[in-house]
């Protein structure tokens, strides 16, 4: 990679991760992080963690994730494995595949430069049925290990009122 496009890659994380900062002061989010993607390639090593805390077992929450990807993405689907440990220490994991684009290809989210970002109802109305520290890591799982053109997957979790 040449170093103009390094410090083009390294200019966007930046502008992305402000966005981020200024996304995140929005009200009813009891949980919001957005993690940045090895610019180089998302491998299967390379997990992402989101730990937060429930405190109140009887609210209702919807849980969003939020992936950035460059608008040149090769695929139409992302292919993750979500793993969800529990305070108590049990641990679930399941597939999830995200749309980013139609069959036609056109993108499912909001394009800005030469990013997409699309948002994701990871669950809604639900409930934590345990107080305590939630970690919930996602994990590509595409058929290839170096994943390119991916620059940030986020989650949040939104208290309803």
């Amino acid at each position: 990679m040449t170093p103009k496009l390094l410090y083009m890659l390294n200019k966007i994380l930046l502008l992305l991760a402000l966005a981020g900062l200024l996304y995140a002061c929005g009200d009813g989010y009891a949980y919001q992080k957005h993690l940045a993607v090895n610019p180089q390639a998302w491998t299967y090593a390379d997990t992402l963690d989101f730990r937060f805390t429930i405190t109140d077992t009887t609210a209702r929450y919807n849980l969003y994730v939020d992936v950035t990807h460059a608008d040149t993405f090769a695929w139409q689907n992302l292919y993750t494995r979500l793993y969800t440990r529990f305070p108590d220490g049990r641990r679930l994991n399941k597939p999830l595949s995200f749309d980013l684009y139609t069959s036609r290809g056109e993108s499912n989210g909001k394009c800005s430069g030469n990013t997409c970002r699309v948002e994701t109802v990871l669950q809604a109305n639900t409930r934590f049925d345990q107080a305590g520290e939630y970690v919930i890591t996602v994990a590509q799982f595409m058929r290839q290990d170096s994943l390119r053109g991916i620059v940030e997957v986020g989650l949040a979790v939104e208290k309803k009122k």
